[in-house]
């Protein structure tokens, strides 16, 4: 049977010394809040900053064209205002999911920073032994 995540990070907890340890303890999880808000500091900043006014703005043009299609009596009209708003909530889907990849990317980056770290004082342990 296998044991759960959280013993593990235990038994890596345990083996470390007390300088690593905390470290380690330092470099705890983040919040989705704190994982959102780190989209704003990396290099895409402004691509991010883009996608959150796009995201917005298509929004409220799907709601809007959402509304219109309800009221539409013909089914040309409702037709064109049907297909706008599935489009616009598809595009809102996207960025979406593009943030939800950027903000995987950047805590992958974050835990190989960490691996590397570990690996470099370790190879001085080595070094000095």
């Amino acid at each position: 049977m296998a044991r759960p995540t959280r013993d593990i990070d235990e038994l890596i907890l345990q083996a470390l010394e007390e300088g690593e340890k905390e470290a380690m303890e330092g470099l705890g999880g983040q919040s989705m809040a704190e994982l959102l808000t780190e989209t704003f500091r990396g290099r895409h900043r402004r691509l991010a900053a883009a996608g959150v006014v796009a995201n917005l703005v298509l929004f409220v043009l799907g709601v809007s064209a959402a509304v219109l299609f309800a009221q539409a009596e013909e089914v040309r009209v409702m037709l064109r205002w049907g297909g706008t708003a599935a489009l616009c909530f598809g595009f809102v889907l996207a960025i979406k999911i593009w943030y939800w990849l950027e903000m995987t990317r950047l805590a992958v980056t974050r835990d190989v920073k960490r691996l590397e770290l570990q690996v470099v004082q370790l190879a001085r342990r080595m070094d000095e032994k």
